[in-house]
């Protein structure tokens, strides 16, 4: 492990910067807290990957037995010395300001000769996770103890004070970008499921618009899932869909070279398929359901999972599954929508308990009532679902882009292969 860190952090530094070791550029600190019977500290436990912080409040009047408590360093470098195999590192935030740190953590500040944000980049790096390796000790590789003197000792390249400084600042843009489109797709989920349950419950007016019970009252009428639109039919969810009669034999042509969707493939709650690969990648031996495009995938075990998802390819299914196959009055993704919707996964979930394991079977989903209505307006709700998919696809595929230029970026800055002296010398003018 030690040569493969060599070789991924070179002996001869790039042009202008210096090879020195980890202590020579950053100083550890230390602010013992002499505890007294009657005081009491927030917690602090560094448990996300690369910058975040767990923040546990001890209840007023508990005492603290933990011994070697330190006082929180704002700014400083923190870095987990027990299970090294998480790599769990940050910058201690304001809002961390006199809470404690176990002995099991440490914190560095910078110094003249390195930013300590630069350097909290530079640990993102792969070759800081070997080196984390590298100076730990013990048997199992999730209970590695880092030895802080030995880290101390890694070599790193490290380029002057301003060079880490725009570093620094090119790579907290991506970041902020990153951030960004992160808020905006978690915004767009929770969009969704608000607007899964008015579309399932208002439906959309003539106008394309959602109704309005408080504005158009005479438009809905009382159900058992409250006010529902006028016109809405109520049928039970078994005389809209047909379920599979047989099985099918993954071990030979051609469903053997047919995809086959498990509950594991499909993403909890999205109706997104995660994954495709066939019966033989698979090594499929018992039989499997057969599935058509249109037709809606749902798991049958642990319903409060809400995995259901919207075939569009000819396939297998897990004996696990339910192909439901709509009736023509039925538009498939209106009935996607209504299988992962409020109403049915509560169902669901209540009715797969009486037996007391998580599934629900052919004769408990044939109770179930759903209120449908008209095909044209099962197709307008569609595709503003539809819609709303697209846009959180759109963010998601931008998403993956800028996590790809952020792991480029550090490759090339924090390891010198590209050189922001040119930026430097622009910005001096």
């Amino acid at each position: 492990m030690t040569e493969f860190f060599r070789s991924t952090f070179p002996s001869d530094p790039p042009l202008g910067w210096q090879r020195m070791s980890v202590g020579d550029v950053l100083k550890t600190v230390s602010n013992p807290i002499e505890m007294r019977n009657d005081e009491v500290y927030r917690l602090v436990s560094i448990r996300r990957r690369h910058g975040g912080m767990f923040d546990r409040e001890r209840l007023p009047g508990v005492r603290i037995l933990t011994k070697d408590l330190s006082r929180a360093e704002v700014g400083a470098f923190a870095i987990a010395k027990r299970q090294v195999v998480h790599g769990a590192t940050c910058i201690v935030p304001p809002e961390f300001r006199d809470a404690a740190l176990a002995s099991s953590y440490a914190q560095l500040v910078g110094t003249e000769l390195c930013h300590v944000e630069f350097f909290a980049k530079l640990a993102q790096l792969p070759a800081m996770t070997n080196a984390f390796y590298d100076a730990s000790q013990g048997v199992v590789v999730e209970k590695l103890t880092l030895s802080l003197s030995r880290w101390l000792r890694t070599k790193i390249n490290l380029p002057p004070l301003p060079e880490q400084q725009r570093i620094s600042e090119i790579l907290d843009t991506v970041d902020e970008a990153i951030r960004k489109t992160e808020e905006i797709i978690a915004k767009l989920k929770q969009v969704k499921q608000g607007l899964l349950h008015d579309l399932l419950t208002r439906g959309i007016d003539d106008n394309g618009e959602l109704r309005d019970p408080d504005r158009h009252p005479e438009q809905f009428k009382d159900s058992p899932l409250g006010r529902i639109p006028k016109g809405w039919e109520r049928h039970r969810l078994l005389n809209l869909v047909t379920l599979p009669s047989g099985q099918l034999d993954p071990c030979i042509a051609p469903h053997r070279d047919w995809p086959l969707v498990a509950p594991d493939h499909i993403e909890s709650a999205t109706g997104r398929l995660l994954a495709v690969e066939t019966a033989a990648e698979q090594g499929a031996i018992s039989g499997k359901y057969g599935f058509e495009p249109g037709d809606v995938l749902y798991s049958k075990i642990r319903p409060y999972l809400r995995k259901a998802v919207l075939a569009t390819f000819r396939g297998l299914c897990s004996a696990d599954m339910y192909p439901l196959r709509p009736h023509h009055r039925l538009s498939p993704r209106f009935l996607l929508a209504a299988i992962l919707g409020e109403p049915f996964s509560q169902f669901a979930e209540t009715v797969s308990m009486r037996s007391g394991f998580p599934k629900i079977n052919r004769k408990e989903l044939g109770e179930y009532i759903l209120w449908i209505p008209t095909r044209a307006e099962q197709n307008q709700i569609a595709a503003v679902l539809v819609s709303n998919d697209r846009r959180q696809a759109q963010e998601e595929a931008e998403l993956s882009k800028l996590h790809l230029l952020k792991q480029g970026l550090m490759e090339d800055l924090l390891k010198g292969r590209v050189s922001v002296s040119p930026l430097l010398a622009e910005r001096s003018k």
